[in-house]
């Protein structure tokens, strides 16, 4: 991609800065050291005392300076690396964990998957798409601040009162935030809340783009906005065909529409209208290139009804969300779409329940590790000493057992090959004797040729990029380097009066695992 106005072909910068001094005066903030999260004020992540309205600081100082929302992104200036084969990785990895970090858990991303990612993505959308990131598949503050520094776009999608809190509290009304999922009033009022107290007049939760999907929330909204007499930013839902909410029809999305307009403070900004059903259109009897073709052809009715009720309402610039993970290869030079914003996560860290998507270039980008704390050779199991011995006889993989420090994670084992679950070997009523009766240590079968020592690492790749919200701290790579750690997000506002009441304090607040 050039970095162009495509209205003007003049080359754009970010307020006077090339994305090359860009990332050179925020690469200390972003990579070489820990960046605490914007609640952080000496209280531990994601405690009471951490989450009171007072630990918020729009525009965190420590944040790295974000790109204009009239910026085009600029993957293709990334530089990346050739990287090197997944076995070779995640020996690698074995090894700096060992020294790093042994015995400790670790849910970890590789910046350098990350940026080929970047990459493989930019070169297929097109250049009227802006590019946003998807903050519940890629859920670490800094991590979102590394990549919309990298592409040169301040754009995330969010899907929490919690997120967009957090989010607001670093970067203010630096960040082009578009809600992804229908929030309520109250949500809302609880963020501007939370906000109020430091913003000093100036409310950076006005800016962020509150996504609605019936005429009565829309009312909702248009009395929260009369209560604050402050203008707040409105994206109407509409159903291009996943029937999963929003305007199914015309006239319930003028009813919307006549609501923003009679309001003196709402402010529309444009349409949300998520397609995540096109990869599965051959179950309705129908091809995914088909079904695109559709939901163009809905969304484009929806805005010519809305723009020719409204004119004035199409005034300004707007965002005409779609797309995802599954789809935006389809949003190129070509199509022939009324969208001009994608929304993705999952792609950039390609978790392996997306590997069926079309780039097959991507590459996994984030994985838990869990190092071995017993090995015992030959593997038993209660009642019967020589049972499993027996099996292993014919079947190798069940010589030896190797317990884990924890439990499972939200994923499948990809390394070392060569291992097996204790479920379901052998053929009932033998298989209840070799389920782990234990299974807070987790417990993988495997050949006596793996050479697999206590403390070395087993690696699950994630089923969704959201699983790394698991634990509270992920580690960060850089290929083979180990460059920092990063909080996740955490969820949730404190209550007033909960907070204070030492209630909070207590259980999952203390924990190092948010569940």
């Amino acid at each position: 991609m050039q970095n162009k106005d495509t209205s003007t072909g003049k080359t754009l910068t970010n307020h006077g800065q090339t994305r090359r001094t860009l990332m050179k005066a925020s690469a200390a903030a972003v990579i070489a050291g820990t960046l605490p999260a914007c609640q952080s004020t000496g209280a531990s992540p994601g405690t009471a005392a951490a989450n009171t309205a007072g630990a918020c600081f729009p525009g965190d100082s420590k944040a790295a300076a974000l790109p204009s929302s009239n910026t085009p992104y600029c993957t293709d200036q990334i530089d990346v690396v050739n990287l090197p084969p997944d076995a070779a990785r995640f020996s690698a990895w074995n090894d700096i964990l060992k020294q790093a970090s042994p015995g400790r858990e670790s849910g970890f991303i590789d910046l350098a998957a990350v940026d080929h990612n970047l990459k493989l993505v930019g070169q297929k959308l097109g250049a009227g798409i802006n590019l946003r990131f998807v903050a519940k598949s890629l859920p670490c503050l800094e991590l979102l601040e590394y990549m919309m520094v990298t592409a040169c776009t301040n754009r995330v999608m969010a899907f929490s009162e919690g997120m967009v809190r957090d989010l607001l509290c670093r970067f203010g009304s630096n960040v082009d935030i578009l809600l992804g999922r229908p929030a309520t009033a109250d949500a809302a009022r609880r963020v501007f809340a939370t906000l109020d107290v430091q913003a000093q007049g100036n409310n950076p939760a006005g800016d962020v783009r509150w996504l609605v999907d019936t005429v009565e929330r829309m009312q909702d909204f248009a009395a929260l906005a009369e209560e604050r007499q402050a203008p707040i930013n409105i994206s109407v839902e509409i159903d291009v065909g996943l029937r999963r909410g929003g305007a199914r029809t015309e006239t319930e999305l003028l009813n919307m529409m006549t609501v923003i307009k009679q309001s003196s403070y709402l402010q529309f900004t444009g349409f949300m209208g998520y397609e995540g059903h096109i990869p599965f259109a051959a179950m309705g009897n129908s091809t995914p290139d088909a079904e695109f073709q559709s939901v163009q052809q809905r969304y484009n009715s929806f805005v010519a009804a809305a723009r020719q009720a409204y004119p004035d309402l199409f005034d300004g610039p707007l965002v005409l969300n779609s797309g995802g993970s599954r789809t935006y290869h389809y949003y190129t030079d070509d199509a022939d779409t009324p969208v001009n914003d994608v929304a993705m996560g999952s792609a950039f860290f390609y978790p392996s329940h997306f590997h069926n998507i079309p780039e097959q270039a991507l590459r996994s980008a984030t994985f838990f590790a869990s190092p071995i704390l017993k090995r015992l050779d030959p593997a038993e199991t209660p009642f019967d000493e020589n049972f499993l011995p027996n099996l292993a006889a014919d079947n190798p993989m069940l010589q030896v057992a190797h317990f884990m420090t924890g439990g499972d994670f939200p994923g499948s084992q990809v390394y070392p090959p060569g291992m097996t679950k204790d479920i379901g070997i052998g053929q009932a009523p033998a298989t209840p004797r070799v389920v782990n009766m234990l299974p807070n240590q987790g417990r993988w079968l495997g050949e006596r040729a793996l050479s697999l020592d206590v403390g070395d690492f087993i690696f699950y790749q994630p089923w969704e990029g959201d699983a790394i919200r698991w634990l509270r701290y992920v580690d960060v790579f850089r290929g083979a380097d180990l460059v920092d750690q990063w909080p996740t997000f955490q969820p949730g506002i404190a209550l007033p009066g909960i907070a204070q009441s030492g209630i909070a304090q207590s259980g999952i607040a203390q924990s190092g695992i948010a569940r």
